[in-house]
């Protein structure tokens, strides 16, 4: 008797079928196989010019429209910044003075981060 699994066995995905974070995010497209492409940005920094692609490239647009006022995952991780201090962790890698301000929370204890930039920071573009 030949039994199939209906469910893909842990860290792997069965036949086509791909756990909603990749296909939500553009990482596999489980129609064609093929990946989609991630944008990529050419940035001129205090350090001179760098690219950055994917999360990171959006978490820096994100923190440039915020201004002063910052940014927290909350107001991103919602759509897309699941991981926005190892985002800004890679940008400080690059160069870039963005400053964490603890916040506590309102009602229930703790606290929450919201990061600032500070860098002068310019998009050159988009790269292909």
């Amino acid at each position: 008797m030949n039994v199939q699994r209906k469910t893909p066995k842990a860290g792997g995905a069965a036949n086509g079928v791909y756990p909603a974070s990749l296909t939500t995010f553009g990482m596999a497209n489980q129609y064609t196989g093929q990946h989609a492409r991630r944008k990529r940005i050419l940035v001129r920094g205090p350090t001179g010019e760098f690219s950055c692609s994917g999360k990171d490239a959006m978490a820096l647009e994100a923190l440039i429209e915020s201004g002063k006022s910052g940014v927290i995952a909350l107001e991103l991780s919602i759509t897309w910044a699941l991981r926005l201090s190892a985002y800004v962790c890679r940008l400080r890698g690059q160069g870039l003075d963005i400053e964490t301000i603890r916040e506590p929370h309102d009602d229930m204890g703790g606290w929450h981060a919201r990061y600032v930039l500070h860098s002068p920071v310019a998009i050159l573009g988009e790269i292909a």
